[in-house]
């Protein structure tokens, strides 16, 4: 089964998805990171639109990956909520033709962050046909410093899906220090430690030694699924 991450900025995937990306990548399931706007890297003093993107394709290759996308938004530093939606939405019904993904990832809808939110509805409206395309299973992730800072004004997080990470921690970790620039010292909760105490609480409440969690947005079951002849 293919799947897609399509990540608003750089570090997103990993925050979201590493250790589900990672454990993709190592049962050898292919996986495309889509990045709609990595003009965020930019704001930090010397990092050039090229280095930006050579550090999500290291961060990529830490987890077991070497197809990595740029969709060429913000590269002014200015968010891709406040252009319209239909160009965002285009960006990814193209990667969805090219990559034919069964299973798409991407943030929550009830995100703090304004790129975060219109990627969400984003993704849900370019994948809201399913039995047309090839997609079978829309997840939505949770990011680190944005998702678990929403208020109950918002659609809050409650997570249905659990996957188990607790091989791929490390790799998860390791990825996001590929992003120097990005990350921060503990107690802050874009950080190794951070990753480390949500993965922890995450397994704990599934049984598990760590997990990454998910909303799941949507799911087409094929008739023959219910009948034992697979999906």
């Amino acid at each position: 089964m293919s799947a897609l991450v399509v990540a608003a900025h750089p570090d997103d995937e990993v925050l979201g998805a590493g250790g589900t990306i990672a454990a993709m990548a190592a049962a050898g399931r292919p996986v495309t990171i889509l990045i709609v706007a990595e003009g965020v890297s930019l704001r930090h003093q010397g990092i050039t639109l090229e280095q930006a993107r050579e550090t999500c394709r290291e961060a990529a290759r830490r987890l077991g990956v070497t197809d990595v996308r740029f969709g060429g938004f913000s590269a002014d530093g200015t968010l891709i909520a406040d252009g319209p939606q239909s160009q965002v939405v285009s960006l990814i019904s193209e990667a969805l033709q090219d990559v034919r993904p069964e299973t798409v990832l991407t943030h929550h809808a009830g995100d703090i962050h304004a790129d975060h939110r219109l990627l969400a509805r984003s993704v849900v409206y370019a994948t809201r046909i399913m039995a047309s395309g090839t997609v079978r299973r829309v997840l939505h992730f949770e990011v680190l410093s944005s998702t678990e800072q929403q208020t109950r004004q918002a659609d809050t997080f409650v997570p249905t899906v659990f996957q188990d990470i607790d091989a791929f921690v490390d790799a998860k970790c390791h990825a996001l220090e590929a992003y120097h620039y990005e990350t921060f010292d503990a107690p802050h909760p874009r950080s190794t430690h951070g990753i480390r105490a949500l993965a922890g609480y995450r397994g704990v409440q599934v049984g598990a030694g760590a997990a990454e969690a998910f909303v799941l947005g949507r799911e087409f079951v094929g008739a023959a699924t219910w009948t034992g002849g697979g999906a």
